[in-house]
């Protein structure tokens, strides 16, 4: 079994005592030449808060998820991890303890064990020379295998990822984050691809280890009842739009009934 997490530094550690979020907007806002992907939003998620974006294709979730992980920066504004601006965070080591990204496609490399594509959650905390031998001979296994028995597939650890189901690969994606340990982790569009019961098991999965170890979970979600289910709260985007930030349990039909109103919405980016 993991630790609780121990990503965050004693700065930020004495950041989360306090009232800085573990996620801020600042007037954040992207644009692709003349269209506004998302529109310029004041936005902040408290420590261990659990966060679901909703809306249709196109809304705007994965760009918000993409600026919030460093790996694109905002046409205006400013996005804070920790009260710390996100474009003056170093890749690798700095950017991989404060979030991780789990994304839709899982990002597993097909020819490599389960074992090696788990560990690359640590490819942050090691040196480049560290990181070559390791495909040779994998370091810190342990820690592997601990994070995939809390996801349920150790036996699984020598196959080919490309050899694995949909879910399967997802159990993976998540131990790789497990691994990482980092103090924010984002999810776009987990269970996209999998069928009602397996996209049950694997949202309830990944709530209960980021809740474990202390982490804040922002993801993007396709299902309203998951959302509702799951998360703390729900953030509604249209057209790059925030239309709602409320409490799961506060939400209405009404609501989202005029989320999802196919009337008015833009062309999918």
């Amino acid at each position: 079994m993991l630790r609780a997490n121990s990503a965050l530094s004693s700065s930020e550690t004495s950041l989360a005592a306090t009232a800085v979020p573990a996620v801020r907007f600042d007037g954040a806002s992207m644009r692709y030449g003349q269209t506004t992907v998302l529109a310029p939003m004041e936005f902040a998620v408290e420590r261990g808060t659990r966060v679901a974006i909703i809306g249709q294709s196109g809304a705007g979730k994965t760009t918000l998820l993409r600026l919030i992980a460093g790996a694109t920066a905002p046409s205006t504004g400013l996005v804070e991890l920790w009260g710390r601006d996100v474009a003056g965070l170093r890749p690798g080591r700095e950017l991989a303890r404060l979030v991780g990204m789990i994304a839709q496609q899982f990002d597993l490399v097909p020819n490599l064990s389960v074992l090696h594509n788990v560990l690359v959650g640590r490819l942050g905390e090691w040196s480049f020379g560290r990181s070559l031998l390791s495909l040779v001979w994998p370091r810190e296994q342990r820690l592997a295998f601990d994070a995939l028995d809390r996801v349920g597939v150790t036996h699984l650890a020598h196959q080919r990822a490309g050899r694995l189901s949909g879910g399967e690969q997802q159990r993976v994606a998540i131990a790789r984050v497990l691994v990482q340990r980092p103090s924010i982790v984002l999810a776009d569009e987990p269970v996209a691809s999998l069928d009602p019961a397996r996209a049950r098991e694997v949202v309830r999965l990944l709530t209960d280890v980021t809740e474990e170890q202390g982490e804040t979970l922002v993801a993007s979600i396709h299902s309203v009842d998951l959302a509702r289910e799951f998360f703390d709260r729900i953030v509604g985007l249209r057209n790059g739009v925030v239309q709602f930030d409320i409490p799961a349990f506060s939400i209405r039909d009404h609501m989202l009934e005029d989320l999802y109103e196919i009337e008015g919405l833009r062309s999918e980016v």
